[in-house]
């Protein structure tokens, strides 16, 4: 099973990540978690200079050609070998990301990045997608109060939020059946609660579906 969150920076994205992870854990189902961009030493590379650089003045389509090689990376070195040998992998990101900052907050047409990523990623989409939903202020608010340092992504003014809002509710619009909303004001706990037992019932709904499509290989075989 192929899981992503999604969300501006300060939803609160990365914690559910991890108490997804460990509450699978607890329930003796095999995970890993892996990060947008980075995951690979290509990716980690990348990252640094994505996020980290800010001396670099990086255009808009160069950017997103980066966070695509690192994810293309990611996808053949890690994602499909870990779905193949029966893990659940949750990723922190995907490219539904660089729809929401690359195109809606940068400007590169949708389609062309819709284009790439497919190209990208295999055309392999995640069984369902979080989308944590916060307000602009309050997640720019709890990383002032966290602290955590700032990177060239963050320091994007308010109104490139706006637009990154915006491009992730054209993400949620398009795939319902495969989006899941959370409401990022309410308690850690609930938001947990209300993500694992997503998980778990469409974990219930996939192991026939697979089934079916094992035995219907093992046929085709026989035959």
């Amino acid at each position: 099973m192929l899981i992503a969150f999604e969300g501006i920076d300060g939803s609160g994205k990365t914690t559910q990540v991890e108490l997804l992870s460990k509450r699978l854990t607890d329930k003796n189902i095999s995970n890993e978690i892996l990060r947008e961009p980075g995951g690979t030493t290509l990716g980690e590379g990348i990252r640094e200079t994505l996020l980290h650089r800010s001396d670099l003045k990086i255009n808009p389509m160069s950017e997103f050609l980066l966070f695509s090689a690192s994810r293309a990376q990611l996808v053949s070195e890690k994602v499909l070998p870990l779905l193949a040998s029966g893990k659940v992998v949750i990723l922190d990101r995907y490219f539904y990301s660089s729809i929401a900052y690359q195109g809606f907050g940068r400007g590169i047409p949708i389609q062309q990045i819709e284009t790439v990523s497919h190209v990208a990623t295999q055309n392999l989409l995640p069984d369902v997608i979080f989308l944590i939903e916060l307000d602009i202020e309050t997640a720019l608010k709890r990383r002032t109060l966290s602290r955590l340092a700032s990177d060239r992504m963050e320091d994007a003014e308010i109104k490139f939020f706006k637009k990154v809002v915006d491009g992730f509710g054209y993400c949620a619009k398009k795939e319902p059946d495969r989006f899941v909303m959370v409401n990022g004001t309410t308690s850690i706990n609930k938001m947990s609660d209300k993500i694992f037992n997503e998980v778990l019932y469409r974990m219930e709904k996939l192991t026939p579906l697979r089934q079916k499509v094992t035995e219907g290989k093992e046929n085709h075989n026989a035959s």
